[in-house]
């Protein structure tokens, strides 16, 4: 018996009868993708921290929030991540009074994803910058581009989107021959609609690849021809116009 107690000092003492060491620091980063709906359950996906990364989620959403989480011992506790969508564009993500193409954590919980969207990847990389006031602005208005090449001639309007806005063209009315709709990086509806009116409050025709339309969209595709050269009296777009 006094042998064993040695024993058990010894054991003791070299640290083979210690217990397991536990790390309790948490710098996990992690990315929520969720659905309202709540037909399927969420999608959790792990960044590690210190690099930009880049992660295919294994489904694709629909989503309507992303929410970025992050464990207290992160160091950089403004790290941002955005989502893109297939093709590669920023979604625009909302959270109280703020709209931005990157998400940060500040316990203040999830952005919504405006009109549920399809997610290609999410990024998180540490020199991602919340966006400025001035930044906000020049990238959420409607841009509406007429030219006549021909006679060098150009305007450019800005409209607001988010309700009917009604603007005669900027500098002069024409007659312009092209048409382009730009839509900001921070328009949350990407596929957004204007229409020409010309001089007798008539829509104009407009044509680019086989399509034919009274509305004309941006969607990176360039400009529209006009049917006709035609000066134009009036510039609408509207968030309920559709293609036809």
């Amino acid at each position: 018996m006094h042998y064993s107690t040695i024993a058990v000092s010894l054991l003791a003492s070299t640290g083979a009868l210690a217990a397991p060491f536990f790390s309790t620091r948490d710098n996990s980063i992690k990315v929520v993708l969720g659905n309202l709906a709540g037909t399927y359950a969420d999608l959790e996906i792990s960044f590690t921290e210190g690099m930009a990364q880049t992660v295919t989620p294994s489904f694709s959403g629909p989503f309507s929030t992303v929410a970025l989480q992050l464990g207290k011992d992160v160091v950089q506790q403004d790290l941002r991540c955005k989502v893109v969508d297939d093709a590669g564009n920023d979604i625009v993500v909302v959270r109280g009074n703020n709209t931005d193409v990157t998400f940060s954590d500040a316990g203040k919980g999830a952005w919504t994803l405006p009109e549920s969207a399809m997610v290609g990847n999410v990024i998180c990389d540490p020199e991602f910058k919340k966006i400025t006031p001035e930044e906000l602005a020049a990238g959420s208005t409607l841009r509406v581009v007429l030219e006549n090449q021909e006679i060098e001639l150009g305007s450019q309007t800005e409209l607001t989107p988010g309700w009917r806005d009604e603007q005669a063209p900027i500098g002069s009315n024409g007659p312009f021959e092209t048409v382009e709709l730009r839509v900001g990086k921070f328009v949350t509806k990407k596929d957004y609609r204007c229409q020409l009116l010309d001089t007798y409050g008539q829509a104009i025709t407009l044509l680019r690849g086989g399509s034919n339309a009274t509305t004309f969209s941006d969607q990176g595709k360039g400009e529209w021809t006009l049917d006709y050269s035609s000066e134009v009296s009036y510039i609408i777009c509207d968030p309920t116009f559709v293609k036809a």
